[in-house]
């Protein structure tokens, strides 16, 4: 798909996503995640809030599972649910977009969530899924691990994953926007789609993460190598950095190799690059080779996901 063209504000900060699709939940997940979906509104935007609650059935226990208590909590849940979703839709509406909201639920689990935020993606064609991430137990939880990795699987829509704990210094419209490349497609593409939300005169930085693990028996060897894939390396960040050239509107424009240190993983070297370079958003390709696609995949991965304290960005290749 080409990047669609960049439409400014009057305050110079693109406005890329025409449909945008915000998924909204009464325990607070969604807290940070409501007005900063709200960045990439304008009076020609159209959104949904997407509403679901937890199925009474999942935390009753059994001797309180009788139809009367299971029907008291069900309603009680979505009325919490209506009053969050009429929140988030004044929210929204305040920067002209029309918003429109729908209620999904009971649901029963990730796979049941992220399978009915992902069809009604789809049917509404979204161009943005936005969700929030809390680390905690439960539903919130949900949101921000599983259920954003099941997306990254089950829909080609980009999604917006920001954290309820996320720093208040990156709650604020973008400037500072790290993206990982690995020289794939997919990692390129997640370039060209996350360009579209860089405002001018943003800072840029384009970094490859080598993987450096090794077996004990060749850690002599890691120890001694004197640099990682360097060739591999440097056509990655040169076929971004060209991109970001392209796409940038007087962007001041970085690249560089980092390398995964001896406890690290690629998912967890990106984190500290993105904490020590103070990124604002960070972006990556929900298909990437090497390593990128794991950060949403596996049990070590996952509490990655959960640690991430600002907003990140995954592009589908097929986006």
């Amino acid at each position: 798909m080409e990047p669609v063209s960049q439409l400014l504000s009057p305050h110079g900060f693109p406005k890329p996503f025409r449909r945008i699709l915000v998924a909204v939940d009464p325990s607070g997940a969604s807290l940070n995640a409501i007005p900063y979906a709200a960045h990439f509104c304008s009076p020609d935007t159209q959104a949904l809030v997407l509403g679901f609650f937890e199925d009474p059935e999942a935390y009753l226990t059994p001797h309180s599972r009788t139809p009367a208590d299971v029907s008291a909590a069900f309603d009680e849940l979505r009325r919490d649910e209506l009053v969050a979703l009429e929140g988030a839709q004044a929210v929204l509406q305040r920067t002209g977009a029309q918003v429109h909201k729908r209620l999904l639920g009971p649901a029963l689990g990730n796979r049941e969530i992220s399978a009915g935020i992902a069809r009604v993606a789809d049917e509404w064609n979204a161009d943005l899924v936005v969700v929030g991430a809390e680390p905690a137990a439960g539903i919130a939880a949900l949101l921000g691990t599983r259920v954003s990795a099941e997306l990254a699987e089950h829909t080609h829509r980009a999604i917006l994953m920001i954290p309820k704990k996320a720093t208040e210094s990156s709650l604020h419209h973008a400037r500072r926007i790290l993206f990982a490349v690995d020289g794939s497609e997919a990692s390129l593409h997640a370039v060209r789609v996350g360009m579209q939300v860089a405002p001018p005169h943003s800072s840029l930085l384009a970094i490859y993460v080598e993987d450096r693990g090794v077996d004990v028996s060749e850690l002599e060897e890691s120890l001694l190598s004197s640099a990682p894939n360097v060739p591999r390396a440097a056509n990655a960040l040169k076929q971004a950095s060209a991109i970001m050239t392209e796409l940038g509107a007087k962007a001041n424009i970085e690249s560089r190799v980092s390398h995964t240190r001896l406890t690290e993983d690629v998912a967890t070297a990106l984190l500290r690059e993105a904490q020590e370079w103070d990124a604002d958003l960070v972006v990556v390709g929900a298909q990437d080779r090497h390593g990128l696609r794991s950060w949403f995949n596996g049990h070590e991965n996952e509490r990655v996901a959960r640690a991430i304290d600002r907003p990140l960005l995954v592009v589908n290749q097929a986006g």
